[in-house]
């Protein structure tokens, strides 16, 4: 599959110079209560300067998402605030992770956590990170805008409407890094103002 290239990782990173030379153009970055996996503004001004652009994730715990509507509008403003100080443009997507193999039984909870999440920063800026089946009913149930999908729990399937897609993993300078593919010219990327 043809598209642009891209990586995520967490506590360790490469680099912009080592992501530019590796032909990587953006870089998923998290959000989150760990100030230490956390995208700062120095990494995403380094990664800027080197042509990779950055994308954002937030993610309190891989069930969070269960949390409902209340759970969505503080993890928003908590990643908002985060997402500002960095200087991410204000009509930029923050992406929510369901970072399990949700059940049909669990997507009302998700929906009403990705709900609390679009009262504070707006439905189109809202993003579901996850396996094929919580990405397609968050999709189709119009909870989400943007999607980034994971190859785990997606038996092999694809939701064409995502505008990430996660791969193999590679180590790029020295880190472990999970490879991705944007599917579209626009997937949330940004650098910092």
């Amino acid at each position: 599959m043809s598209g642009i290239a891209g990586v995520d990782y967490a506590w360790t990173h490469p680099g912009g110079a080592a992501l530019k030379a590796a032909g990587k153009k953006f870089a998923c970055r998290y959000l989150s209560d760990d100030h230490r996996k956390n995208l700062s503004k120095a990494e995403a001004k380094d990664l800027s300067s080197h042509g990779v652009a950055c994308v954002v994730v937030w993610e309190a715990g891989a069930k969070r998402a269960l949390s409902g509507s209340k759970g969505g509008a503080a993890d928003a403003k908590k990643a908002e605030q985060q997402a500002a100080a960095l200087g991410m443009p204000q009509d930029r997507p923050i992406y929510f992770a369901v970072d399990f193999d949700a059940t049909p039984g669990q997507q009302d909870h998700i929906n009403a956590y990705l709900d609390g999440a679009a009262g504070v920063i707006g439905r189109e800026r809202v993003g579901i990170y996850g396996g094929y089946y919580p990405v397609k009913r968050a999709l189709d149930a119009k909870k989400a805008h943007w999607a980034w999908q994971t190859p785990a729990w997606s038996g092999g399937q694809w939701d064409h409407r995502a505008q990430i897609r996660q791969g193999a993993q590679q180590t790029i300078g020295g880190v472990g890094c999970d490879l991705n593919v944007a599917t579209a010219d626009d997937y949330g990327q940004w650098s910092p103002h």
